[in-house]
């Protein structure tokens, strides 16, 4: 298996200490060093669209503001490798930045920032795209003013998964659906919609997401064998018992002092059982390496160096 560090580790979306750092060129720069540093060469960007409005292009996270800053997607890689980054394995789209106003408008800004990242994953040399399957299921109801109409909802997000997963393969990539354990589609829901799609769209296995929604990760990983576009090792030690899953802040549930997701090898994720599986399935792709959210980046690093080195 190959590995590779999510820059997710970055929490870009809740203000935290130092916010205005986070949101600047020489931050990033200095990311690039410490990851290196760390022993991963590899990386995942999530693509944010809106860090292009408000001339946030420090942050190197869609394709405006990464032209903006070396003119080519090209000059970035050059200027990554110089860095101590040899590439990008994956780009992520979370599409709940648009999960507002009216169903239209979510669907239209999904349909066209879904290209523009399939895009700049293309120019970025990557073989996967990821798409958040569907908005956390707060926004969603919202959205639809108070109620959860699944069916509709689902069926709208299926004609746009078709129509991405065509521009995709058009490029080169793959699309693979990943399904948080906030969204519509959390758990093993998945794979029911997986056999519905037409078109080679493939699984993002992410394990914490898997383990909170309450599936077996190697029963899903079992169900889907054949079509795991890429995997996304990520931890945790929390247990739903009240429907945070539902809340409007899922990630930092409001009832418990606790952040939902901690570093690899913190949590109780069964990773050795995971990695055996993958590799009795055949699974020879990129594996994503995501202490999400951290709330200390360079420890996050040298715990997640620990973690593969031990694992």
């Amino acid at each position: 298996m190959k590995y590779c560090f999510s820059t997710e580790v970055v929490d870009l979306d809740n203000q935290a200490p130092n916010r205005n750092k986070r949101e600047s060129k020489y931050f990033w720069d200095e990311l690039n060093h410490l990851m290196a540093a760390g022993g991963f060469t590899r990386i995942e960007i999530p693509y944010e669209p809106k860090w292009d409005f408000g001339g946030r292009s420090g942050i190197p996270r869609t394709l405006r503001s990464v032209t903006t800053k070396w003119e080519t997607c090209e000059k970035y890689l050059a200027f990554l490798k110089e860095n101590g980054i040899d590439g990008i394995d994956c780009v992520h789209l979370n599409p709940s930045l648009f999960c507002q106003g009216m169903l239209p408008v979510y669907f239209g800004a999904s349909g066209h920032y879904g290209e523009e990242a399939i895009q700049f994953a293309a120019e970025m040399g990557c073989k996967s795209v990821t798409l958040s399957v569907t908005p956390p299921y707060f926004r969603v109801k919202a959205l639809l003013g108070g109620e959860i109409r699944e069916e509709e909802f689902l069926k709208e997000t299926k004609a746009l998964v078709e129509k991405l997963a065509a521009s995709a393969k058009e490029k080169g990539l793959t699309l693979c659906l990943k399904n948080e354990f906030w969204g519509l589609l959390r758990g093993d829901k998945i794979t029911a919609f997986l056999n519905e799609l037409e078109g080679d769209v493939k699984l993002d296995l992410d394990t914490a997401n898997l383990r909170i929604a309450g599936a077996d990760v190697k029963a899903v990983l079992e169900a889907n064998k054949g079509r795991i576009g890429i995997v996304h090792f990520t931890d945790t030690n929390f247990v739903d018992t009240d429907e945070t899953w539902k809340t409007a802040l899922p990630e930092f549930p409001a009832k418990r002092p606790t952040k939902v997701f901690t570093d690899l090898g913190e949590g109780s994720v069964d990773f050795a059982g995971i990695k055996a599986a993958l590799e009795a399935a055949g699974y020879d792709g990129p594996v994503v390496l995501s202490p999400r959210n951290s709330n200390d980046i360079s420890r996050s690093i040298l715990r997640t160096a620990w973690f593969v080195k031990n694992l």
